[in-house]
């Protein structure tokens, strides 16, 4: 039976959502309504741009929390521009590497409290915490981004999406 790592789950799952937020960032600097672009939303009632790549670097921080037992700063989350934002990507993926995989080896026995909305909180294995709850929500946070971009008139495509994700198959475009 063939198994997934956890830490390709996890902090391999957000490295490349992260690296895929900073490509179409860049490209999001270069258009004509750049100074707008981290206030968009797809409909009213969603979060705009900014708070979408702030999910999934939450989320990216959090994993470090809970799979390695550190104890991380707080993170403001007051980033409104599309610079801020692409600093804030950088801030994360720097946290990133500061996890091995020895540092997550053995979290799929572990447990954590969760506290979704108006839920009480609820125990999970580490392992279901991060394949059914944060990865799913760094997919959706980070597909929210890129469709708000591309509502925009982006000129983004699959490729600019899934570049990261398949990168050990073809070479990364510079």
């Amino acid at each position: 039976m063939a198994t997934i790592s956890l830490y390709d789950a996890s902090i391999g799952v957000s490295t490349n959502a992260l690296l895929t937020l900073l490509d179409i960032m860049k490209k999001a600097q270069a258009h004509a309504e750049a100074e707008t672009l981290a206030s968009c939303r797809l409909i009213e009632d969603m979060l705009p741009f900014s708070q979408q790549v702030l999910i999934v670097s939450n989320f990216a921080k959090k994993y470090v929390e809970r799979l390695t037992g550190r104890e991380l700063e707080v993170w403001e989350d007051n980033e409104t521009t599309l610079e801020q934002l692409v600093a804030r990507v950088q801030k994360t993926l720097d946290l990133l590497k500061t996890v091995s995989r020895a540092d997550v080896d053995g979290a799929q026995r572990a447990k954590v409290s969760l506290k979704i909305g108006p839920f009480d909180p609820v125990d999970v294995t580490v392992q279901e915490y991060v394949l059914g709850y944060g990865m799913p929500n760094t997919m959706f946070h980070l597909t929210t981004a890129y469709d708000i971009l591309r509502m925009k008139g982006l000129d983004l495509g699959k490729k600019d999406f899934l570049t990261h994700y398949t990168a050990g198959w073809f070479p990364v475009p510079k």
